[in-house]
């Protein structure tokens, strides 16, 4: 199985109500999807769900890609808003889904989920994006060090 993971692009410090939640895009959040779009474009992925937190940023980000994912359910999750690494896990495994799908979402919590689940330091930059594989069907059976990454983009 295959699982996506997409950090949110690059947004303002400050929303104009003052909450975190409400934070928008910055223009160089979209030149950096212009940047993800031209590279999904050259390698098109088979994702048949996405799981977005619901934040205004994270929000904006699939708007800006949606047009790869047109038979695509989503879905939006105030759980995966600042998630850590164990609300990751929680979330995913109980999918308990075979379906390739992808998770837009937010730092330290993505960063952390992805290491512990490669065993690899990784940190995701803003709009950072990384196909990681299982040697499983089923994310109920998801856990640390199972994953092997396959693709990435704007990672470190």
């Amino acid at each position: 199985m295959t699982i996506h993971f997409l950090r949110h692009a690059k947004t303002n410090q400050n929303s104009p109500t003052g909450r975190d939640y409400d934070r928008e895009l910055l223009p160089r959040g979209y030149e950096q999807l212009k940047e993800l779009k031209a590279k999904i474009a050259t390698q098109p992925l088979s994702i048949s769900r996405v799981f977005c937190s619901s934040a205004q940023r994270t929000r904006q980000t699939f708007t800006q890609i949606a047009e790869f994912f047109p038979d695509a359910t989503i879905s939006f999750h105030d759980e995966l808003y600042l998630a850590t690494k164990a609300d990751l896990l929680n979330f995913i495994t109980q999918q308990k889904s075979s379906e390739e799908f992808l998770i837009i979402g937010h730092n330290e919590g993505l960063s952390e989920f992805v290491s512990y689940i490669t065993d690899t330091d990784i940190h995701l930059k803003t709009c950072g994006y990384i196909q990681i594989s299982f040697p499983f069907n089923h994310s109920g059976y998801l856990s640390g060090g199972t994953g092997s990454v396959v693709e990435t983009f704007r990672v470190v």
